[in-house]
């Protein structure tokens, strides 16, 4: 007999723990079906534990901001074992919270595989659940490489960086996304020699140019060696590590290094039963609607499913995750992907939410801008913030603000400011006039503004 819910999750990841949480909040008697660990990709091995190595890598370059300010370190060590035990007490305890909730709001976790089998069902491992909605929050899983050498033992994709505690030398970056420029700078300032390989023309080129070449320029004075446009990537093995050959520009790039991470990642849509509810399992990832419907009645999907790579976010996951319960428990609610913002916790960060520029002109606004270095911000000029920068872009006839950019310490904590300005439908005159604290780097998402009014009061 059919174990009976009102909503089943399929994926106990970030958008799932939102959705079971939220739908359990409304009254809905909860299942979630997690095949691994709670929390998914972000918090066993994405967002937290990369979080917490980029934290111990901006405390070293952070030592160097110290020794200009006369706190002088006469010797530093960096001792991975210790970084990595704490972050599995991090993690372990924040897996815990996880279930301290769910037990308290009587939500029922199933361990095992879970597939749609039918409408309303859900087969785990031979045992069936039924419920009137079912949101599938499964996430994304490995691509395997398809460049030439890819099954040699020293390709291996991010998990590698969770377990081991001796670095490798040199290391080759396969990816090109937020994740790698991330996991370039960790291993970097953890004494890696790093390249970072990309296929795309430039980092994050769907974003503001002016933000993609601060970037750029930033990577490279730390460090990091940048190849764009690569092409037929090819791998052999030599007595010591791994020779990577390819195509850039017309011209044959030979690197030598000891690992190589691939890091491209892919909605998880197979083996998940799709083809017993109608929808095509071969399919890039699940489309869906503004409220997160699939087209079958009653199935919901969100996170990493229903989107490329680049848009694999946890907070797009678990936003989304909130809409789809709330619609199953007969609400009303729409995710508008205008005011998601998209993040690169490198050094500098990189925070964006709405349109760029170009986006903006492309689908017919007269648009104006406005720009605000943080070298010229109070807080700016005492953190060294040289290559950091806010981006305000609006309609110029209505002043409606489109699009809030930035680069630079902080900038994926300030962005929520952009979010917000963004969903009230906040003009360039309304945020001019906004009082900031000073000093701090956010007087500049004001002034980013005043500039686009041709107003700036703080800039040359």
């Amino acid at each position: 007999m059919d174990e009976k819910y009102d909503v089943i999750v399929v994926g106990g990841g970030a958008g799932g723990v939102a959705a079971a949480i939220r739908s359990a909040q409304l009254g809905a008697k909860v299942a979630v079906v997690e095949e691994n660990k709670l929390g998914g990709l972000c918090m066993n091995s994405g967002c937290v534990p990369f979080g917490h190595m980029m934290a111990a890598s901006r405390i070293l370059r952070d030592l160097a901001l110290a020794k200009d300010m006369g706190i002088v370190c006469s010797s530093v060590s960096r001792d991975v074992s210790t970084l990595l035990n704490r972050q599995k007490e991090l993690i372990t305890f924040m897996q815990q919270g996880v279930k301290t909730i769910f037990s308290k709001r009587k939500i029922t976790l199933v361990t095992g595989k879970g597939k749609l089998s039918g409408a309303g069902k859900v087969d785990v491992n031979g045992k069936m659940l039924s419920a009137k909605a079912i949101i599938l929050a499964a996430g994304a899983q490995w691509l395997i490489p398809d460049f030439a050498g890819s099954d040699l033992p020293q390709v291996v994709n991010s998990d590698y960086l969770l377990t081991t505690t001796e670095l490798p030398k040199r290391c080759l970056l396969y990816g090109g996304g937020a994740w790698s420029m991330k996991i370039a700078q960790y291993l970097n300032r953890f004494g890696s020699q790093v390249w970072l390989v990309t296929q795309e023309e430039g980092l994050l080129h769907d974003e503001s140019k002016s933000i993609r070449s601060r970037l750029a320029k930033a990577l490279q004075s730390h460090g990091i060696n940048t190849i764009t446009g690569a092409r037929d990537l090819a791998l052999k093995k030599k007595s010591a590590g791994v020779e990577a050959v390819m195509a850039v520009k017309d011209k044959e790039e030979t690197l030598q290094v000891d690992l190589v991470i691939a890091l491209d990642r892919v909605a998880a849509v197979k083996d998940l039963g799709l083809e017993t509810v109608g929808i095509d399992e071969k399919a890039e990832f699940l489309r869906v609607n503004e409220k997160m419907e699939t087209g079958v009645k009653g199935l919901y999907a969100i996170g990493d499913l229903t989107a490329p790579e680049k848009k694999h976010f946890s907070h797009v996951a678990s936003s989304g995750g909130l809409v789809a319960a709330e619609n199953t428990m007969g609400m009303n609610r729409v995710f508008n992907e205008r005011t998601v913002p998209r993040i690169a916790f490198t050094s500098p960060q990189v925070a964006c939410v709405g349109l760029t520029g170009k986006e903006a002109k492309a689908l017919g606004y007269e648009v104006v801008v406005g720009a605000a270095p943080l070298s010229m911000n109070t807080f700016g000029m005492i953190t060294v913030q040289t290559d950091g920068l806010v981006e305000v872009v609006a309609d110029k006839r209505y002043g409606e603000i489109l699009g809030i950019h930035i680069i630079g310490d902080s900038a994926c904590e300030m962005i929520g400011q952009g979010v917000l300005a963004i969903q009230q439908e906040m003009t360039l005159e309304e945020l001019a006039q906004t009082a900031f604290p000073h000093p701090t780097l956010s007087e500049s998402i004001a002034e980013a503004a005043r500039d686009a009014l041709g107003a700036a009061i703080y800039l040359p």
